[in-house]
């Protein structure tokens, strides 16, 4: 079990509630700035180990280009805070950086772990003992608590108002935030019903793994070890003592949902549930709501059952030509405390695809819109009381999701969180919002290929805090991308050595995929302006941006070798996704094949296409397929390994093989796919992170690649 982090810590005559973002002297709160805050939690948690200032930048300032006199500043600050004294807890090693050389204990780990439960009466859970002073005894733990908890709403009202004062932070409006975790590997998590324990997943090396915390003291343990899964759905049963994890698995065609007790133990799979999301207990946690899609009656469905997967019936159906339910890695179902409802998140396509939330009556099926309001995207809810939910609202310009809230009486909408993080995953537990932050920092990289061996040679060029994709080699060898560094999504150029960037577009709304003309350098992109999906056009230069199509789901253009055709894909968060060609000189679309393509991409040669499907004739697993880009008529399948869940390829330049990128824990990888079914190798550590987009050099010699570093979270929101 792994040493924990507290969130309280004590050193001299200082306390400090990393929680709550107060430091106290001798009990009185100390005025700082949230970075000097930062700063010197950081050193705090690292006492006694040198940090160097680089390592300092990164922490403090992720993904910012700042100068080195911002550190200076902030040290001083807090040693003006300990007396500018030589011999403070901040040491300079010169040369070097710095370490923190007072003794520190850690409060949050002083105390045992107890759980209560109907079934437990007490248990500690591994318990970490902190090394103590000798004046430090049970009798003054206590008083000193009791200390804290009489001082606490002044105290709160003393931090609010410095805070408030620094003019920085995020807008949390009735909440106030705490991180219960530091680790950044969280995918996803939950809370019990009586809001005293955390639920979340891990992502380790080999898998991830399930942890229980007790939200008041920080204490932790592991209740499940890491297995090759994802879990993509968490919930707890009302009663607290059952874990409900979905999990996929890439060895698997289906999702499946493990119970596992709140403690870890035996796991059991529900059977005849294929929900790739969280399940929704009813109140008397007898019945289970949740999505599945149905990819042979084309359409996705809300569905309910008893609690062990027997008794199943859909309640809601939405045809995937007109409207669908999330079903992947989302919480987008939540039962009402009263029982007489469901609520459930549901895109609609209309001109463009839009989310509302629908309430749905589990025994007649009857449905109403909670409020008129619509966003981009909805994939989280949970209910705060009978006459409010919450939910993780998602806007494509800019691309960010926040913690909102909506009265199905009136249909208000209150923002909730008003900040630059994005959240996912949402529940809430005795009145708290539990949900998993996520900041991105975004990199560019140029990896050289060794035609001898399987080694590659990376070299990072660019970075910035937010999103890169849609990477590609123009003609002249600089590197179109697409960046919402200006705040907006749109298409920029930077020399190959990641020098000269530039944005060249204003108002382009760039997202799903990039191509550049042979001919002309004519760059050609998916845009997305009020839930539609729309092929475009702008000069290399970024001039002349045109309209191509009229969506409502135009999406991954590729354009042809003689720059007269454009194949993209027809179809997006709908299942119905067909592969089309648009004629440039008239402007007519025709349909190439009524099989499923997804992302496809054309051959140098623009001879074929090569594309994702579901081998439903087989296994129903994942497989390439190519087809004629004359007829669409079938060529060939190729079979990738199983563990290869990402879905980004490209061409070899020489036409003979396919790329795909894939990632193995923090490392990323290359499969090369030879396009006659010949055995494929692989080429590992092209670069680190999440994989993004990937496109080679015209001459086969280089990658270019996108790649994220995520920080995820698990953040309470407590009024």
């Amino acid at each position: 079990m792994e040493t924990l982090r507290g969130t309280r810590f004590r050193f001299d005559n200082f306390d400090l509630d990393c929680a709550r973002r107060l430091l106290m002297r001798d009990g009185e709160p100390v005025e700082l700035k949230p970075k000097a805050f930062d700063l010197l939690q950081y050193l705090v948690e690292n006492h006694g180990k040198l940090v160097t200032k680089n390592e300092l930048m990164e922490r403090i300032w992720p993904g910012q280009f700042v100068e080195d006199n911002n550190l200076t500043v902030q040290m001083s600050s807090l040693r003006k805070v300990f007396g500018d004294d030589k011999n403070g807890p901040i040491r300079t090693v010169p040369g070097k950086g710095y370490t923190f050389v007072s003794e520190v204990f850690d409060v949050a780990n002083d105390t045992e772990l107890i759980i209560e439960q109907r079934s437990v009466s007490r248990m500690i859970i591994e318990e970490h003992e902190p090394v103590l002073s000798s004046r430090t005894t049970t009798a003054t733990r206590s008083h000193f608590f009791t200390i804290l908890a009489v001082s606490i709403p002044l105290l709160l009202a003393v931090s609010g108002f410095v805070y408030w004062q620094s003019g920085s932070g995020p807008e949390i409006r009735d909440y106030q935030l705490s991180k219960l975790t530091s680790s950044g590997d969280i995918t996803s998590a939950t809370i019990t019903p009586d809001g005293n324990y955390a639920v979340f997943a891990r992502k380790e090396s080999t898998g991830e793994s399930l942890w229980l915390r007790q939200v008041a003291s920080g204490s932790q343990q592991q209740v499940l070890t890491a297995k090759p899964v994802r879990f993509v759905g968490l919930a707890i049963s009302p009663d607290g003592n059952s874990i409900y994890a979905t999990t996929f698995s890439p060895k698997l065609a289906d999702p499946q949902i493990w119970r596992l007790p709140l403690l870890g133990g035996v796991v059991e799979e529900i059977k005849g549930i294929t929900t790739g999301g969280a399940v929704s207990f009813s109140p008397d946690g007898k019945q289970i709501a949740y999505t599945e899609s149905r990819s042979s009656m084309k359409e996705t469905q809300l569905l309910i059952s008893d609690a062990d997967g027997s008794n199943k019936r859909v309640v809601a159906r939405a045809a995937d030509d007109q409207r669908s339910f999330p079903n992947f890695d989302a919480n987008s179902v939540a039962w009402s405390p009263d029982g007489r409802s469901i609520a459930c998140s549901v895109g609609e396509k209309k001109e463009g695809i839009k989310h509302g939330i629908l309430l749905v009556d589990p025994q007649s099926g009857a449905e109403r819109f909670v409020s008129e309001s619509r966003w981009d995207y909805i994939d989280n809810l949970t209910w705060i009381d009978g006459d409010t939910i919450a939910f993780s609202g998602y806007t494509v310009e800019p691309m960010l999701g926040q913690i909102l809230s909506v009265s199905i009486s009136t249909g208000e909408v209150r923002q909730i969180t008003k900040d630059l993080s994005n959240y996912y995953w949402l529940a809430q537990g005795s009145g708290k919002l539990l949900a998993v932050q996520r900041d991105q920092i975004s990199h560019v990289s140029l990896t050289a290929l060794d035609d001898t061996s399987d080694r590659a040679t990376q070299r990072e060029i660019h970075k910035h805090s937010g999103s890169i994709e849609n990477v590609v080699f123009a003609g002249d060898g600089s590197i179109i991308y697409s960046s919402d560094a200006g705040g907006k999504r749109e298409i920029w150029r930077m020399s190959a050595d990641g020098t000269a960037a530039r944005a060249l577009t204003a108002g382009s709304d760039v997202t799903h995929g990039v191509s550049i003309s042979a001919v002309d350098g004519s760059i050609f992109f998916s845009a997305t302006r009020n839930g539609k999906h729309t092929l475009n056009v702008v000069s290399r230069e970024g001039s002349d941006m045109r309209q191509l199509t009229d969506g409502p789901d135009d999406v991954y253009p590729s354009i042809s070798p003689d720059g007269r055709s454009v194949f993209f894909q027809k179809g997006l968060f709908n299942k119905v996704v067909t592969p089309w060609k648009l004629d440039l000189d008239t402007g007519k679309q025709t349909q190439l094949s009524e099989r499923f393509t997804a992302k496809p991409t054309l051959s140098p040669d623009g001879s074929q296409i090569a594309y994702y499907f579901m081998d439903g004739e087989i296994d129903g697993l994942w497989r390439v397929g190519l087809m004629s880009s004359l007829d669409g008529s079938l060529l060939n399948k190729l079979t990738f390994p199983k563990s290869v869940t990402e879905r980004r390829m490209r061409w070899h330049p020489n036409g003979t093989a396919l790329a795909q990128i894939f990632n193995e824990g923090d490392s990323i990888n290359l499969l090369i796919m030879p396009k006659n079914g010949g055995e494929a190798s692989v080429i590992r550590n092209i670069a680190k992170g999440d994989a993004l987009w990937f496109d080679w050099s015209r001459d086969g010699k280089q990658i270019v690649i996108s790649h994220a570093n995520k920080r995820s979270d698990v953040v309470l929101l407590t009024k």
